[in-house]
């Protein structure tokens, strides 16, 4: 027992020095270095809404929050990653942002961006505002790299493939602004010695979920995991590599959903991250900040249900009502034109059984499904019908897999429906999941 109350003190101690990861768990700053801040990085205060040192809902307490982060931010030695390439000394990101940075003021002129470079000069828009301190921090970095004259040209993949729009990294190795918002974002997950476990499990989130979107030539390699819910809904379990792994989950009642980077728990009206990759010890709800749930409208009861997923090279986002589905139009920055459903909508899936690929589903309210084509805005009758008993249908490895409303997964195969023989227990959902090789899937 002694040693038990031991160890606790000792994590406890420990946890101490983390941190903060939430604005509201800052403490006041201390006036000296908000007017060091302020001379360093040349801060029109005013701008941000007056000098503040406590409350985090002024802007300027904010960008004041970032800016120890970034100085006070601690790691050990670079290792072995993909993402970590030496673009910026991991010990030196305050110095280097100075160097990098001529001014910092905050605006309304861009209301499409978060922030914008000019010549060294930083505006930062609603959308920083808005982010969690970790994407503020990563959005800081990110515009400094532009002052030495890195810029972003058209996408190839992602979302705005075959727009006009600039936001791509040709690659990687390139070191622009992206990567080395990437760097960083590894460095907290991998290396991170004092910052909080739920800040780096958001960097991890932030590294897979940015990194797949925005560079020419892929970086990540991926493969394909399922996703499972206990029937208690208190702990996620990941099939990936043949193994069952214990994953935390977000509490809150919703539906499982795959994203670009890995699965959300989705309420209808928000989306919350489940992160694949290692347990942080806290289940704090991490808002879906990471894929495209985020345009969703928390007072738009009107959706019925929502899709981000890809179709070859490029991303597509859609949202579901009764009687129409209206497509995101990303060049535009707003949602496209409605699509009439000659249907009463029920559901959205990405898998049907009987069709060995996946695509968007769209199920009526007779059990009657459809087939979406987002690259003509078809919908058409498949001739299949969603049986009463299943609850959700995937593909994993070419297969259909089936969970039934008492809990069982079964796998379609040339006899018809049998018993998954990888299912462990009982189960409340089911999703498949990319996994990617940009961190380790930690066995714990």
């Amino acid at each position: 027992m002694k040693l038990f109350v031991f160890s606790f003190f000792i994590s406890l101690n420990l946890m101490a020095q983390d941190m903060p990861y939430l604005d509201t768990d800052f403490g006041c700053t201390e006036r000296a270095d908000a007017e060091r801040y302020v001379q360093d990085f040349n801060i029109d205060v005013q701008s941000f809404g007056g000098m503040e040192l406590c409350n985090s809902q002024v802007d300027t307490k904010k960008l004041l929050n970032d800016l120890e982060l970034l100085e006070k931010g601690r790691f050990d030695a670079d290792g072995s990653n993909k993402f970590i390439k030496g673009f910026v000394p991991a010990t030196n990101y305050y110095n280097w942002m100075k160097g990098e940075t001529r001014g910092v003021e905050r605006g309304q002129d861009v209301p499409y961006a978060t922030a914008y470079n000019s010549g060294g000069y930083f505006t930062m828009q609603d959308g920083w505002a808005k982010l969690s301190t970790l994407g503020r921090v990563g959005t800081i970095v990110h515009e400094a790299r532009h002052t030495g004259g890195y810029y972003h040209i058209q996408c190839q993949q992602g979302p705005y493939q075959g727009t006009s729009v600039s936001g791509c990294d040709r690659d990687y190795n390139y070191g622009g602004s992206h990567g080395v918002e990437m760097e960083y974002y590894a460095r907290v997950s991998v290396h991170g010695k004092n910052f909080h476990p739920v800040y780096k499990k958001m960097a991890r989130l932030m590294a897979i979920a940015r990194s797949n979107i925005f560079f020419n030539t892929p970086i990540l390699k991926t493969r394909e995991a399922v996703l499972a819910l206990s029937q208690d809904r208190g702990r996620a379990e990941l099939f990936d590599n043949g193994q069952w792994i214990n994953r935390e989950v977000p509490s809150v009642a919703g539906r499982l959903k795959r994203t670009s980077f890995g699965a959300v728990v989705f309420d209808g009206v928000r989306a919350f991250a489940v992160e694949l990759y290692q347990n942080s010890g806290f289940r704090d709800l991490v808002s879906d900040t990471y894929s495209y749930y985020k345009l969703l409208r928390e007072n738009d009861s009107s959706v019925k249900d929502f899709e981000e997923f890809d179709s070859g090279v490029k991303r597509y986002v859609v949202r579901m009502m009764e009687n129409k589905l209206t497509p995101y139009d990303f060049p535009n920055g707003k949602w496209g034109r409605d699509v009439a459903l000659p249907f009463s909508f029920a559901k959205a899936s990405t898998a049907a059984l009987g069709k060995a690929q996946t695509g968007l589903y769209l199920v009526s309210t007779s059990g009657e499904i459809y087939n979406y084509q987002p690259q003509n805005q078809r919908i058409t009758n498949t001739g299949l019908t969603w049986g009463l008993d299943h609850k959700e249908v995937i593909v994993y490895k070419g297969q259909n897999l089936v969970l039934m409303n008492n809990g069982q997964i079964f796998a379609s195969t040339a006899s018809g429906l049998e018993p998954w023989s990888e299912a462990k227990n009982l189960y409340s959902d089911l999703v498949t999941t990319p996994v990617y090789d940009g961190f380790e899937v930690i066995k714990e």
